[in-house]
């Protein structure tokens, strides 16, 4: 909790546009990303804020140093394991599950979102997304960017809205987390590129995180 409440001062401590400064995305991961996953991850995120004037900086959780500083950031916490075929079999679903979420405090959206992988891999593999070990990494990898890129949206925004349509809808599919491409409706882009998260506020509130799924990003 200490690191997280300094983690989470330092990012509404700034007041930076979305152009001069990139957001550090900070990954807090029990096991380390493969890396197919991890590049296709990084891939989907930027492809999908390109438009935006938002850029990011990836930064490992475990090889940050104790005087690195970040203006702004956003904390992302990968649960379960996120590789291909070492994916849970398919569980029998027992009403929709969310797949990552955002944490708010007293109505305010926190930088600090948290991803599902082990959910996430049993809707990929119970869709059958690919037959070797480097495909179904890959494509995990995409799915895992769109999930965050819906998270990150709301984080960004400050906003719990959703679209009607495209990255921002209030559920993503499979067929939405492994299609060729998912983007930003125009008016989420212009959400996105006229606002700043880090200068929404100059005194967050005290980070009381809420225990459960903020919004539901898959059924």
């Amino acid at each position: 909790m200490p690191l997280l409440c300094a983690l989470v001062g330092a990012a509404f401590g700034a007041s930076s546009a979305p152009s001069e400064t990139p957001v550090a995305l900070i990954l807090d991961s029990a096991t380390p990303l493969p890396g197919e996953v991890a590049t296709a991850l990084h891939h989907e995120v930027e492809s999908i804020f390109r438009e935006t004037g938002y850029s990011f900086h990836w930064v490992n959780r475990r090889e940050m140093r104790a005087d690195d500083s970040f203006p702004d950031l956003v904390v992302i916490r990968i649960k379960s394991t996120c590789g291909g075929r070492d994916v849970p079999a398919p569980a029998v679903s027992k009403g929709h599950a969310a797949l990552a979420w955002a944490h708010v405090s007293e109505g305010e959206m926190l930088p600090f979102i948290e991803v599902d992988c082990a959910r996430l891999g049993r809707m990929l593999r119970a869709a059958g997304f690919g037959e070797s070990a480097l495909s179904q990494r890959q494509m995990m990898g995409r799915a895992l960017g769109r999930v965050l890129a819906h998270e990150l949206y709301h984080v960004l925004t400050g906003s719990s809205q959703h679209a009607h349509s495209g990255v921002a809808q209030p559920a993503l599919s499979p067929a939405h987390l492994t299609t060729s491409t998912l983007t930003f409706t125009a008016r989420e882009l212009s959400l996105l590129t006229r606002r700043s998260y880090a200068a929404r506020q100059t005194q967050p509130p005290a980070p009381t995180l809420s225990e459960e799924p903020v919004f539901e990003s898959g059924r």
